[in-house]
């Protein structure tokens, strides 16, 4: 008896022994809630327009310039010089024995003319005359020129014996050179009909315009 009480003693002690160790313990669950991050705001790509391309600068082309320059120099040489377009003609005389022909370009209203003896004209041009410098059987004279209308202007024949030149001054007056290997005062012209009389024989001149060549 005294064992069996012992025994339901120790069966008693186990179970107040595991009922107070035995409480099961509440898990906490922490719930998380996820952050909450507003959507980042994305601006679109910025574009550069591509640059634009210029046309290249063009030049109208100038109409055709025209023109005839009369004058003297300061020696009383007679002048004129005829333009048309990027060509140009000049003669130069005296009325008596001395006299040149050049030829020669344009650019930028400037002319550059030569004869094939050495003499050169260089000009700067503009609407209402010609200003430049011309050298002459081993002269240099500056000159000025004024723009002149027909009948003024420049004129020549020829043939197989001989070349004339006439200039034919704003004034009206006239110098020329008749060369026939002998050069001389040339005949007087008419500018209605641009002819004149050498050796009783009726020739006809021409109006030199500038595009030329001799």
């Amino acid at each position: 008896m005294t064992l069996a009480a012992t025994a339901a003693g120790l069966v008693v002690l186990l179970v107040v022994n595991s009922t107070q160790t035995s409480t099961p313990t509440s898990a906490r669950t922490e719930a998380i809630s996820p952050t909450s991050t507003s959507p980042t705001s994305t601006s679109p790509p910025q574009t550069t327009a591509p640059p634009t391309t210029k046309a290249p600068a063009t030049t109208k082309p100038s109409a055709a310039r025209t023109v005839v320059y009369a004058g003297r120099t300061p020696t009383r040489e007679a002048v004129a010089l005829a333009v048309k377009g990027t060509r140009a003609v000049s003669y130069v005389c005296d009325g008596r024995t001395l006299e040149a022909w050049l030829t020669g370009t344009v650019a930028n209203d400037r002319a550059v003319l030569r004869s094939r003896t050495g003499d050169q004209l260089t000009a700067t041009l503009s609407p209402t005359e010609a200003t430049g410098t011309l050298s002459l059987n081993g002269r240099t004279l500056r000159l000025t020129i004024p723009a002149a209308g027909p009948p003024a202007g420049l004129y020549r024949a020829r043939n197989s014996t001989r070349t004339i030149g006439w200039i034919v001054l704003p004034d009206g007056r006239q110098v020329g050179v008749d060369d026939d290997g002998t050069p001389a005062p040339a005949p007087p012209l008419d500018p209605a009909d641009r002819t004149a009389t050498v050796d009783g024989v009726s020739v006809t001149a021409l109006t030199i315009t500038g595009d030329e060549t001799f």
